[in-house]
């Protein structure tokens, strides 16, 4: 059984969670094209808040039931714990740390990844049932959510329907995509969309993303993080709005070899997409920037 405590010793905590990635996508698991939509986005039980970044899809590849938990703290104060033999999920979050500059002795703060542990409300004892309230299926229309959020996209750039393409034009600012009726589902049209409205915050008047802005070359590993941004961002716009659940998923083996490979060469590679992914779906969705997950709040 894991406590919740961070290490005290030095942890490559990019290593942990790209390793655990790279395990994911060897055994053919894509982590974010996991659909959250039956058993929620993973939250924490007590604060509600919902996990972000690379921390929504490490829990969400768990395949809970219900998507809450819980720190080793936090089971303690509600006089819960943990059933034996199961094991913590590590959760990341940045720590300030001061670091003294050699010529002036001023004191900087630089942000460290750090991580914790949370479990599943299935591997614990004794929660108060007033705590866990009963899942509810929400009544929604994914289309119309859709829609919702493509016509409420804050400074959003213009959409042109013409052609056999989909791409993000940044010279002029525009998202070029087919017409709806020359995709095979209106799910694909959305995903495809979405993934263009991601590249798209990365433009100078929007999160001003140099992944964008400098217009890295084909292939280049700029450009492979933008285009991992954009499949993060698009998969959460998919599962938020239900339609990732019904969209038909081509994992293929090709696809699943490249991220493989970027991940092997650079173990910093997922967690800056994802943290990049979150911020581009907080623009698209009009949410406040919200700071990454802090062990102080215990989320």
């Amino acid at each position: 059984m894991d406590s919740n405590n961070t290490s005290s010793t030095k942890v490559d905590v990019y290593a942990i969670v790209t390793n655990r990635i790279i395990e994911l996508l060897e055994t053919g698991t894509v982590p974010w094209k996991k659909p959250w939509i039956d058993n929620g986005i993973p939250a924490n039980l007590l604060s509600k808040r919902p996990y972000r970044g690379i921390n929504l899809w490490l829990l969400l590849s768990l395949n809970y039931e219900r998507n809450l938990f819980l720190t080793w703290d936090q089971l303690k104060k509600i006089g819960a714990s943990v059933k034996q033999g199961e094991h913590g999920h590590v959760v990341i979050y940045w720590k300030a740390a001061k670091k003294k500059e050699d010529a002036t002795d001023d004191e900087k703060k630089i942000p460290i990844l750090r991580y914790y542990k949370v479990f599943n409300i299935s591997q614990c004892r004794d929660i108060p049932e007033t705590i866990t309230e009963p899942l509810v299926q929400r009544e929604h229309n994914s289309i119309a959510e859709c829609e919702a959020i493509i016509n409420g996209m804050p400074n959003s750039p213009l959409l042109i329907f013409t052609g056999n393409q989909a791409f993000y034009d940044i010279e002029k600012d525009h998202v070029v995509l087919p017409s709806l009726k020359k995709f095979k589902s209106s799910e694909g049209y959305y995903s495809t969309l979405f993934h263009e409205l991601v590249h798209s915050t990365g433009s100078e008047k929007r999160l001003n993303r140099n992944t964008i802005t400098n217009m890295f070359e084909h292939g280049g590993d700029a450009y492979s993080m933008e285009e991992l941004i954009a499949e993060l961002g698009s998969a959460y716009l998919s599962s938020f709005t239900g339609i990732l659940k019904s969209e038909e998923l081509k994992n293929s083996a090709a696809y699943i070899k490249g991220w493989l490979s970027k991940l092997k060469d650079d173990k910093r590679f997922i967690v800056q997409a994802s943290g990049m992914a979150q911020r581009a779906v907080d623009f698209i969705l009009n949410q406040p920037n919200l700071e990454s997950e802090s062990k102080d709040e215990a989320v």
